[in-house]
């Protein structure tokens, strides 16, 4: 019985002592997560996040852009020694459920994640989603960018149906012009 007393207890402990899971949202505007509006509509921003505790976490940058478009962007992490205080894995870098691809170098040491072209929403919470390993001391940081879809100019839209209009006379001017002749 001593045992089983002594076994749960140690159990308990254990739990007690393991790092729980962190989870961070963090929206444009916050310390962490800025952005500037540019030319045309494009959009570039700068997100990270610092000291992050040993254990597993998720961090989310969230935002909304008023236009349909494209985003693409990186995350970068490095440290000295692999398994060091502040090393960190990443685990997936997500941009509206998108997987970023992650790459690895020097063992480990340096790791970077990108993806480019994905589907950006108007008027919809669009998401970036850091998850990963952290030991003790973990930093990251990341950059993004935004185009618009293109969207044709007034005058665009005018010599487009300028144009419709001229292919439909010359339809009709050629079918009026025909002459059929019975033998």
């Amino acid at each position: 019985m001593k045992r089983i007393i002594f076994s749960a207890l140690t159990g308990m402990a254990a739990i007690a002592v393991a790092p729980a899971a962190q989870a961070a949202t963090f929206p444009v505007g916050s310390a962490n997560f800025t952005a500037t509006q540019g030319p045309n509509g494009t959009v570039s921003g700068a997100f990270y996040n610092t000291g992050i505790a040993a254990g597993t976490f998720t961090d989310t940058f969230t935002f909304t852009l008023p236009f349909n478009g494209v985003g693409s962007g990186t995350v970068t992490t490095s440290t000295n020694f692999v398994g060091a205080p502040n090393d960190l894995d990443f685990t997936s870098v997500l941009i509206n459920d998108t997987a970023a691809t992650i790459t690895r170098l020097g063992n480990g040491a340096f790791e970077f994640a990108f993806a480019n072209m994905v589907p950006i929403v108007a008027g919809r919470l669009n998401t970036i989603t850091v998850t990963g390993l952290s030991r003790g001391n973990g930093a990251y940081g990341g950059q993004a960018s935004f185009i618009p879809s293109a969207v044709p100019e007034p005058a665009t839209w005018a010599l487009m149906l300028v144009g419709f209009a001229m292919v439909g006379a010359t339809a009709r001017f050629r079918r009026r012009s025909t002459k059929v002749v019975f033998a």
